[in-house]
């Protein structure tokens, strides 16, 4: 089985959501993998990751996913770094988004990034 790994403080974190884990976050949640990858809130990164972690380690509790979020944090990581360069990485390796997928989200994001500083120039130019 394949696993996203993830160095971190001379560990390797080896990431991977399996079918059965998927339909598990999807029954906990009432939302499906696509529309959970969507919702960047810190409750949601969390129970993702918690899901990711499952792939190679069944019984991980929210206390050690969240702990793993803090170190990342920690680590220099923003919330909406561990969801673009983490999570979605881990669902392409995963086989539930393509390379491609992964690669217009990015491009998605810079766009709106662009578009986010240019209000925030004219706004102080005002």
């Amino acid at each position: 089985m394949k696993f996203y790994e993830l160095e971190l403080e001379n560990e390797t974190i080896e990431l991977r959501m399996t079918t059965t884990n998927a339909k598990a976050l999807e029954n906990k949640t009432g939302k499906g993998i696509f529309d959970l990858a969507q919702d960047m809130s810190v409750t949601n990164i969390s129970k993702i990751l918690m899901y990711l972690l499952k792939g190679k380690k069944e019984n991980v509790s929210e206390k050690e996913t969240d702990e793993l979020v803090d170190k990342l944090v920690d680590n220099g990581y923003t919330y909406e770094r561990i969801m673009m360069e983490i999570i979605f990485e881990a669902l392409v390796v995963s086989g539930f988004l393509s390379k491609e997928q992964l690669a217009e989200a990015k491009t998605m994001k810079e766009e709106v990034t662009e578009k986010n500083k240019e209000k925030i120039l004219e706004d102080l130019q005002k």
